[in-house]
């Protein structure tokens, strides 16, 4: 099992990627382009894929996080869980 400290790197790191990767993408849809359109409609698609695979990524480790977390703390009322 993964350390809580680790998830939350890999889910920050996610983030960070989505972020900067959506903004660029944004840019990049924006800019007067002197390459070819067809050229940079590929590399545009692929920087989505890309976006939408972290996405997925980061969900997985939330999922992960909201495991370890929920065996440790009850979600309903924030305090730990007696054993």
């Amino acid at each position: 099992m993964a350390k809580i400290r680790e998830l939350f790197h890999k889910i920050g790191n996610l983030h960070n990627k989505i972020s900067v990767g959506s903004g660029l993408t944004k840019m990049e849809l924006k800019s007067e382009c002197l390459v070819p359109k067809p050229l940079k409609i590929e590399k545009t698609l692929k920087k989505l894929t890309q976006l939408e695979r972290h996405a997925v990524e980061a969900s997985k480790i939330l999922n992960q996080l909201k495991d370890v977390i929920y065996n440790i703390i009850d979600p309903d009322t924030g305090k730990p869980k007696v054993k």
